[in-house]
């Protein structure tokens, strides 16, 4: 029922109380209180008919003043008070009336109409002796006390409704903008940006399902610099791994509000906005699962085209990237990259000495042992054979560290194969395809300098004795001192580090890897 309606509702019921109660008093004065039940009645009729939506406060105020008015008629005409039980009556009138002017009017209105009937009802103590003391100095102050409360109670809720709605016409028109996304980075910027919108935060994270292995993020809004402690982490892990949102408070007091993202009955995401200010936590709630389906819905079609895309580029024995699917994160290469080609040692050995299926079995565990140890920022990928591409995004800093974990991880696993690697970073206006023939160089150095080690292609390197021009024989042992980075670059580092660790640490601990990793 709209609140016009509960007007409407209970003027009609004071009018009519009051009406009857001056329909009492005609025995006594006939003239003049048939002409107050009269006025009663008209003004209940045209409150049964009257557009409560087109009239004021002020209108509002009107039934409770007739009512106080027919009360002071019935005092001060009639010989009402001489009845022993007119304090009774008295008393439930005012407290009614009170009530009334709570329910329909602002704090303040009763305030103003129980000091009003406080001075009627201390006249009728004073003129009447049946009149009851208890009926100005305690019935009419608590009636007052309680028709203030229902007052704020009932502006409170109004003003949650009208929010509602407002929400739900601000849902409307950020929805009339979200286009058909075309990818799911697309879906992820929308969803983000409209996060922003309709909840009116600072920072909006999305995390969307790409494929079982891979996740796409996106964070809109300025960096944080703050690590979300434990507890925090623990929370949003638990919420992204159910159906309903969560309002999650953090340690600096501020707050998250997680909305996971279901479609078909699967979780496919999840968005983070922070920091939360409401002052109506169950309506939030109430719009996140609003925003929620309705993003659902808006991105569904893309998991089943990326489902059918993920197919197509999925190497069947290790369920890692094949080789269109390596052509087209080499095509996706940026400045800064690090492109890095794996060859396992002593594979063929296995081959003949154990079988084909045992090295089904090795390649398999190397592609355990990449999903295990690359950043969440790091794609791999299997070009054939025992050959394995690692594209390692901004591994500017140190780009032979990546390959040195996953040599080293994989050696001290105690192993009857060791793994070799080439290393080329993508240099500005490169072209991918010299960039991957620059990491075959390196791991050709790599497999005759010893095998079981990383090289690097380095154009202003000594070239080791025997070796190209063109290839730095720069090993574990050797690696180069990290490049000396300015100040922006040392920035964008770690706002790329950030997001991989701390927008939000549940993220990859729920869904598993991600694939790609953007920030606005």
């Amino acid at each position: 029922m709209l609140w016009q309606e509960r007007y409407r509702v209970a003027a009609v019921g004071l009018l009519a109380t009051s009406a009857l109660w001056a329909s009492y008093g005609i025995t006594l004065d006939g003239p003049r209180m048939a002409i107050v039940a009269l006025a009663l009645v008209i003004a209940m009729i045209y409150a049964i008919f009257a557009d409560w939506q087109q009239l004021g406060a002020r209108w509002r105020l009107a039934p409770a003043l007739a009512a106080t008015a027919a009360v002071a008629a019935s005092v001060f005409w009639t010989d009402m008070a001489t009845d022993s039980e007119i304090s009774t009556s008295l008393t439930l009138l005012i407290g009614l009336t009170l009530a009334y002017v709570g329910f329909v009017c602002r704090p303040g209105a009763a305030l103003a109409v129980g000091f009003g009937l406080f001075f009627v009802a201390l006249a009728a103590y004073l003129s009447h002796d049946t009149i009851r003391f208890a009926v100005p100095f305690i019935a009419v102050p608590v009636a007052t006390l309680a028709g203030e409360l229902i007052s704020v109670l009932a502006e409170r809720s109004v003003r949650s409704s009208d929010r509602s709605k407002q929400y739900i016409c601000q849902l409307e028109d950020v929805l009339r903008t979200f286009h058909r996304p075309e990818s799911l980075q697309d879906a992820a910027n929308q969803v983000a940006k409209a996060a922003i919108e309709i909840f009116e935060v600072e920072r909006a994270t999305v995390v969307l399902r790409d494929v079982p292995d891979g996740l796409v993020s996106v964070t809109h809004g300025p960096s944080s610099h703050e690590v979300p402690d434990e507890r925090t982490a623990e929370l949003v892990v638990a919420t992204i791994g159910g159906r309903d949102p969560q309002i999650v408070p953090t340690s600096d007091s501020t707050k998250l509000l997680v909305l996971p993202l279901q479609a078909n009955g699967q979780a496919t995401g999840a968005v983070v906005v922070h920091p939360l200010v409401t002052d109506d936590p169950e309506l939030s709630l109430d719009m996140a699962r609003l925003f929620g389906t309705q993003m659902a819905v808006a991105i569904e079609h893309l998991f089943v085209i990326n489902e059918l895309l993920h197919a197509s580029t999925r190497d069947e024995l290790t369920g890692i990237g094949n080789r269109k699917h390596a052509h087209t994160l080499l095509a996706s290469l940026e400045e800064g990259d690090a492109v890095i080609v794996l060859d396992l040692d002593g594979f063929k050995e296995v081959n003949d000495t154990y079988g084909h299926a045992a090295g089904d079995v090795v390649l398999q565990e190397l592609s355990a042992h990449l999903r295990h140890c690359l950043r969440d920022s790091d794609t791999s990928a299997r070009l054939g054979g025992d050959e394995f591409l690692i594209v390692a995004r901004r591994a500017f800093a140190d780009p032979l560290g990546v390959a040195d974990r996953v040599i080293s991880g994989w050696a001290n696993a105690g192993r009857s194969t060791t793994l070799s690697a080439g290393v080329a970073l993508h240099e500005p206006n490169a072209d991918p395809t010299t960039t991957m023939e620059r990491a075959d160089q390196a791991l050709y150095q790599a497999k005759e300098s010893g095998k079981n080690r990383a090289r690097m292609w380095l154009p202003t390197a000594v070239p080791a004795q025997g070796a190209d021009d063109s290839v730095g024989v720069v090993g574990p042992a050797e690696k180069p001192k990290p490049a000396t980075l300015s100040p922006a670059d040392q920035q964008d580092r770690a706002n790329l580090d950030r997001r991989t660790r701390i927008h939000y640490p549940g993220f990859p601990k729920y869904f598993g890897r991600k694939d790609s990793d953007s920030g606005r």
